[in-house]
């Protein structure tokens, strides 16, 4: 059964009240899931943007909104010590009552580590980081004490109490598309999000990776689930998509066809050609999507979204 989330970028600008009340609207609206990605700041020129944390705020959402799942989609693996993000996202799940997808990645965005004084290593070491991460969190998740000696994170007889209320442990996204990080998936993910995949035709492509990679690492290709990040600028039909896309478009200064070259990979369309796409997603085994609507389209959306796509995809 295919399953929707939203996506909230919190570096937009949304106050806590907006994100409650797009919470509290999803699960009527037949989506069962919120995530919010993991950022300090939109940009290095807008001071006065704000930019709520994600895990404050989903553990705000958790406590006020008790009909959705909730995770960082994702959450970056540089900006926390592992232990400490064990015992976060432990104490999340026990929050919220066994409701946490735990989204985990390798960061990338170098302004905001060096604004927040984080050294920016090389992708390679990031992903080496990563695969270390992991291994501690999913430990302190499952044992009662954790010795690690890695070579970029080291633990010694920690412990991680309470446990979570999913068990064996929440379920782990990972967040990526490169080879080393589809190696990285097949090792340890239950759940697999390839940020980012411009078309069905990379996105399956991608996946034949993937699955030939489970292959050599003995893992179940099948056991992994398949979910997949959309930004998506809908409209009823090709007028309310226009009229969408040039109000969007005049809200951040630029002309529609800027809006459409600055956001390349963002899917433009009518309800029924969003349906046509995310079928051929489905097809390929995808069996939960989450949403990105523009910035202060987000409640339209989701009504639009529930009554021509939910349910018929």
């Amino acid at each position: 059964m295919t399953s929707f989330g939203l996506q909230i970028e919190p570096s937009f600008g949304f106050s806590y009240e907006d994100v409650a009340g797009l919470a509290r609207s999803l699960r009527p609206n037949g989506f069962n899931s919120m995530w919010a990605s993991d950022h300090f700041m939109l940009n290095d020129g807008e001071p006065d943007r704000d930019c709520l944390e994600c895990w404050t705020l989903l553990t705000a959402i958790a406590v006020e909104v008790k009909d959705i799942r909730i995770g960082p989609l994702v959450t970056c693996a540089s900006y926390r010590n592992p232990a400490l993000l064990a015992k976060m996202a432990a104490s999340l799940d026990r929050v919220s009552g066994g409701r946490l997808e735990f989204g985990i990645g390798a960061g990338w965005k170098d302004v905001e580590y060096q604004a927040y004084g984080y050294r920016f290593p090389s992708a390679g070491e990031r992903v080496s980081q990563l695969e270390e991460a992991v291994q501690i969190i999913k430990s302190l998740w499952t044992e009662p004490v954790t010795t690690f000696d890695g070579k970029y994170h080291s633990v010694k007889s920690a412990v991680a109490a309470p446990k979570p209320v999913q068990a064996p442990h929440p379920p782990v996204l990972i967040g990526g598309s490169r080879p080393r990080m589809l190696r990285i998936m097949a090792r340890y993910a239950d759940t697999v999000n390839f940020v980012p995949q411009p078309d069905v035709k990379a996105y399956a492509e991608t996946l034949a990776s993937l699955e030939e990679i489970c292959s050599e690492e003995g893992r179940d290709f099948d056991r992994i689930r398949k979910t997949h990040f959309l930004t998506m600028l809908i409209g009823a039909d090709d007028a309310g998509v226009q009229a969408r896309l040039e109000r969007v478009a005049r809200r951040d200064g630029m002309s529609p066809d800027e809006w459409r070259s600055k956001r390349s990979r963002a899917f433009v369309g009518t309800t029924g050609e969003a349906q046509g796409l995310l079928k051929r997603y489905t097809e390929l085994g995808v069996t939960q999507f989450m949403v990105v609507f523009p910035y202060k389209e987000e409640a339209e959306s989701i009504k639009l979204f529930a009554d021509d796509i939910v349910g018929r995809v």
